[in-house]
């Protein structure tokens, strides 16, 4: 197995989600006047683009040349909207604006400024495939299920790519769309965007009717009926059977805190024991539902366990054997390596790569090279040349949620390599090749900077690549008996 290999599967955003440390936090500064607002966030844009264009990889990037001009488009763009209101709002705003310039979840930054009450029409809606649907209302002329077709003389699709989108996730991608169109219908108090005033819907009978839009603060007892809104119930971490012959191992997380640690170790140890039960099952379900990436280790280990080690180290390694894993070798992106020595300090597998990994930045830094390359000093061993089939030929149901991105992805990756399976739900989200990121403190102290620090070379998963289900499931109802029917049927 690869460096890049371990550091793929072992650590993932749970890790490298932590401050720099050449950025030490400080308390933020709170602006009393339109004037220091504007002054504030115009800093935060300025050093927003500093920062990335100082560490991102992508500026140095040959298989991606128009970064550093899409990173301008973002600054002057947010520079743009700063210049026309002032406040915290605008901050927000001016910020989700910069970051959804760059089409890249790995990327850009964010505002922790304090929000307004979100506010709502009295009812809730989620995307679904194709339409805008109702979930939940508290109005009884609208009913859950109806379709959002129209608001204020606009289609739908329009008002979501004209108004969601430009602060919030990326167009092109079908999976943002099911995880950012509820958007439409909330007042996150965004200065830039005036509440809509009545739409049309349209009922499961085809009858229409429109509705005078009346936007109050959503009542905290709503909050029950809308907790599975986003991809249904959650469930732990566990192999269970919900059916006599259906498995369902519930994946809803790939950190690595203790808990989730002693959990899927857990969960290996039942797939071992079961493995009988296991291979004439009629379905295994693997839920991801929730899931938003974490170690890719987790799942690498669900397959090794399900399909055999060695064939998955097999279809792995052929797959990734062009691949290569390139460090922007900047001195904040450095200093960030090293000081990952001591958060793994007590993992002896991880420290040795991380050390190798350091002191390859560090020796790139030095001679004032862009970058510190990967050295496959480390190949897999004893993988055999023949193609080797598995015995475990039952079916395989992948529920796939929309916001699922990063180590999920890689999840997928290694699922699919094997003919058994079938991937059941939503379009998945997409990563760029911008990888293993770390969070740099804006100079105001009211929000933070992404910043990537490592970029894929030949990755067999192309940038911004997503998975289509190969079974999509629209409906509303998300919840864990109501996909069981639907797998049952299948």
């Amino acid at each position: 197995m690869t460096i890049k290999t371990k550091i793929t599967n072992y650590v993932l955003l749970p890790i490298l989600l932590l401050p720099a440390v050449a950025n030490a936090a400080q308390e933020p500064i709170i602006p009393t006047t339109p004037e220091q607002w504007r002054s504030i966030t115009e800093r935060d844009i300025e050093a927003a683009y500093s920062i990335t264009a100082h560490n991102h990889p992508g500026m140095f990037d040959v298989n991606n040349p128009t970064f550093p001009d899409l990173l301008k488009k973002a600054k002057a763009e947010a520079l743009t909207l700063s210049a026309q209101a002032s406040g915290p709002q605008v901050h927000t705003a001016v910020i989700s604006r910069f970051s959804t310039i760059l089409l890249d979840g790995h990327a850009g930054a964010f505002s922790s400024v304090d929000r307004p009450a979100r506010r709502w029409p009295g009812f809730r809606t989620v995307w679904r495939g194709d339409a805008l649907k109702v979930y939940y209302s508290e109005n009884k002329s609208i009913s859950k299920g109806d379709v959002v077709s129209q608001c204020d003389g606009q289609s739908t699709e329009t008002l979501i790519r004209e108004r969601v989108f430009k602060f919030h996730g990326q167009v092109a991608q079908p999976g943002h769309w099911w995880q950012q169109g509820w958007r439409l219908l909330i007042d996150e108090g965004n200065p830039f965007l005036t509440p809509l005033k009545e739409c049309e819907f349209v009922k499961a009978n085809g009858d229409t009717y429109t509705h005078v839009l009346n936007w109050s603060v959503r009542p905290k007892s709503a909050s029950k009926h809308l907790e599975n809104a986003y991809n249904g119930d959650e469930l732990p971490i566990d192999l269970t059977w919900p059916e006599k012959n259906i498995a369902w191992i519930a994946m809803p997380s790939f950190s690595s805190t203790e808990k989730q640690t002693a959990a899927y170790n857990k969960v290996y140890e039942k797939i071992q024991q079961q493995r009988s039960k296991l291979l004439t099952a009629k379905a295994v379900v693997l839920d991801l539902r929730h899931n938003q990436g974490g170690s890719s280790y987790w799942s690498s280990q669900i397959a090794k366990e399900l399909w055999g080690k060695k064939i998955v180290e097999q279809k792995v390694n052929n797959t990734s054997q062009n691949t290569q894993v390139w460090w922007r070798a900047s001195k904040d992106n450095t200093d960030h390596v090293v000081s990952l020595l001591e958060v793994v300090k007590n993992q002896p597998e991880l420290l040795k790569i991380f050390k190798i990994t350091a002191a390859g930045m560090a020796l790139s830094l030095k001679s004032g090279s862009t970058f510190y390359v990967e050295q496959e000093t480390n190949m897999p061993i004893n993988i055999p040349q023949k193609p080797l089939t598995s015995d475990f030929k039952t079916k395989v149901f992948v529920i796939v949620p929309p916001q699922c991105a990063s180590a999920c992805l890689d999840a997928l990756d290694k699922f699919k390599l094997f003919e058994n399976t079938t991937l059941f739900g939503a379009p998945s989200s997409a990563d760029s090749m911008y990888m293993e990121v770390r969070l740099a403190d804006l100079p105001s102290g009211l929000g933070k900077v992404i910043v990537p620090n490592k970029v894929y070379v030949n990755r067999a998963r192309g940038a911004g690549a997503y998975y289509k289900p190969d079974i999509a499931y629209n409906g509303i109802d998300w919840t864990t008996n109501v996909l069981l029917e639907q797998i049952k049927t299948l």
